[in-house]
């Protein structure tokens, strides 16, 4: 699990040293043998950051978008997040000494000159300019009860009853 936060610098050729923990857990989970190369991250941008993955989840959540993308009556908006979602990225390999090499585009995108702030995020982490970062944790000074509120209503939704397309007693066998 990606958890906590970290200051790091990006250095003059774009490469990110990835913070031990995480470099950890990456071979451990996301490699399957001591054979099998280095795990390999796919960076991608929506908004001020870098999401980066592990090649698994990216997979994981590749193959859930395009099951959403391809129901009837999707509207814009989601088709054109999956053109920038999957536009954006770039699979990039980790170097031999935890450094990640971030293209142009995305240090572009995510406005990042040199001090960047790193963090996790269960499954994946983010890269943030250390500036913008600051920014978005005042914009949450004071809104974290409320926020917290609204997931819990989100979740409830998502688990209350609802009722069968067959009626009773006349679901299809499988």
């Amino acid at each position: 699990m990606f958890m906590g936060t970290f200051q790091l610098k990006l250095d003059d050729k774009g490469r990110l040293s990835i913070p031990t923990r995480y470099r950890e857990i990456l071979h451990q989970k996301y490699r399957s043998g001591p054979q099998q190369a280095d795990p390999e991250l796919v960076l991608s941008s929506i908004g001020p950051r870098i999401s980066a993955y592990p090649r698994a989840e990216w997979e994981g959540l590749a193959d859930s978008l395009t099951e959403a993308i391809t129901l009837p009556g999707l509207h814009q908006e989601a088709r054109d997040l999956y053109h920038v979602l999957f536009g954006n990225a770039a699979e990039c390999g980790i170097d031999a000494q935890g450094r990640v090499l971030i293209p142009p585009h995305l240090r572009h995108k995510a406005k990042l000159n040199g001090e960047v702030i790193i963090v996790g995020l269960n499954r994946y982490f983010e890269i943030w300019d250390r500036e913008a970062w600051g920014d978005y944790q005042a914009s949450l000074q004071g809104r974290e009860e409320e926020i917290a509120q609204k997931i819990v209503e989100l979740r409830d939704a998502r688990v209350s009853p609802r009722p069968s397309l067959f009626g009773e007693g006349l679901r299809p066998r499988l």
